[in-house]
């Protein structure tokens, strides 16, 4: 019967101390950065599992679950933590938030079971897995992915609005306002994401709308905020770049490029109309308020946590799509 790897084998292979390999395992923010993900890569690589997870396992259902997300600081990962939480107490759970930093390592540590808390099942929204881990995968609780990173696997649900069509509706909804030179604000291409669902999207029905694509109007970010949104508009503006709309991948790249164009003196909707994506609180009090995609969020949370309590025997692979709607407000009227 092979050796069952300790802790003090992680710290040889991570070449720290047990002492540090406890403190990242428990989530203490008393180790660097580079030494965490040192000490998680190490893990990974050896297949560890902390004593503790491994006896509370043993022991049958913890009644928690685990959401994972990339970061806080996105209002819409903050506001999705509170729901999940709230519904899943109503249905006598509980749920640890644990935020991944866009750490692939940390994203596969606890999709194969290999964080410090152990619980029934992890709900994830991935920023750096790729589809070989979810497939390698051998161990681990059942898993449910939100969003638009990876699709489903045979063995674990997929739930996200379909963005294509929500990209669709907001190009409509434009050109049915008299806008014709329409800005895509966060474009993502050559990799499954957010970006490039609803790129496709918009391409598609600006293609119906006999639209010209011009690639100057098509504008990647590299950071999906209020200050990428407005610096990417600044720069299109003073590239004189002519454009009538601007269709920005989330509400935070929305408020950034509305920040923009009122810096700049032109009139929203006037002059250059803007929508994007989530429906942030803060989005009915920009001025004026944006028009955006409303995923229904409650939706969400509650086809994530039916896959992740459904029984084993139901735990088919399978895309849930969740309803949306776009709440029109004085960017685009």
């Amino acid at each position: 019967m092979a050796r069952r790897v300790s802790i003090k084998d992680v710290a040889e292979r991570a070449g720290v101390s047990w002492k540090t390999v406890s403190n990242v395992v428990n989530e203490r923010p008393v180790v660097r950065p580079e030494t965490r993900e040192r000490v998680l890569a190490a893990i990974e690589e050896l297949g560890y599992v902390p004593n503790q997870v491994g006896r509370e396992l043993r022991g049958g259902p913890t009644g928690s679950l685990a959401l994972v997300v990339p970061e806080l600081q996105n209002p819409y990962f903050a506001r999705l933590a509170e729901r999940m939480q709230a519904a899943a107490r109503a249905r006598g759970r509980t749920v640890s938030v644990e935020v991944s930093l866009h750490s692939a390592a940390t994203e596969r540590a606890h999709i194969s079971g290999r964080s410090s808390r152990p619980v029934d099942a992890v709900v994830i929204s991935p920023s750096a897995l790729t589809a070989e881990d979810l497939r390698d995968r051998t161990s681990g609780p059942p898993v449910v992915l939100l969003g638009e990173m990876l699709l489903a696997a045979p063995d674990i649900v997929h739930v996200a609005i379909d963005n294509v069509a929500s990209a669709s509706e907001v190009v409509r909804h434009l050109v049915a306002a008299g806008h014709r030179r329409l800005l895509f604000l966060g474009a993502d291409e050559g990799r499954r994401s957010t970006g490039a669902d609803r790129l496709v999207g918009f391409r598609l029905a600006s293609a119906e709308a006999g639209l010209d694509e011009d690639p100057a109007l098509i504008r990647h970010v590299s950071d999906w905020t209020r200050e990428g949104g407005r610096d990417e508009i600044a720069a299109a503006l003073a590239e004189g770049l002519d454009f009538d709309a601007v269709v920005a991948g989330n509400d935070l790249l929305a408020i950034g490029a509305l920040i923009a164009l009122l810096d700049a003196g032109l009139r929203v909707p006037e002059g250059v109309a803007v929508v994007g994506w989530d429906d942030l609180v803060e989005a009915a009090w920009t001025r004026p308020a944006l028009t955006t995609v409303a995923p229904d969020l409650d939706a969400l949370v509650a086809a994530a946590l039916d896959a992740a309590l459904a029984a084993p025997a139901e735990r088919e692979g399978v895309e849930r799509v969740i309803a949306h709607r776009l709440v029109e407000r004085g960017t685009t009227r």
